[in-house]
């Protein structure tokens, strides 16, 4: 077992859009992410994913809306789902992903 300071990691984050891996919990592995700039148009055709909003504000371009996350807040985007996510001002996320998932 291992604590894991959340404030050192978030100012070891260097690369927007790259998850860091934090632990794993139950064949998932638990990840931060610093979300700054607008990512790439995309699906997962096979899994669900999961944003919590540590820090910062962020938004989700859906294909019918745009949703907007505070710190808080959490949001799931459906398998099969094209999302485009962004932060103008940054944004802290963690993420659940099924281990060995590499979201793109």
């Amino acid at each position: 077992m291992k604590k894991v300071s959340l404030s050192q990691m978030i100012a070891s984050i260097k690369e927007p859009f790259t998850p860091y891996h934090l632990f794993y919990v139950n064949n998932n592995s638990v990840r931060l992410v610093k979300i700054n700039g607008m990512y790439h148009k995309h699906k997962h055709d096979d899994i669900d994913e999961l944003f919590i909003v540590f820090q910062g504000t962020m938004g989700i371009k859906l294909e019918q809306e745009t949703v907007v996350l505070q710190e808080g807040d959490a949001f799931v985007v459906p398998k099969g789902v094209y999302h485009q996510s962004f932060s103008e001002q940054g944004a802290v996320v963690l993420m659940v992903e099924p281990e060995g998932q590499e979201l793109t």
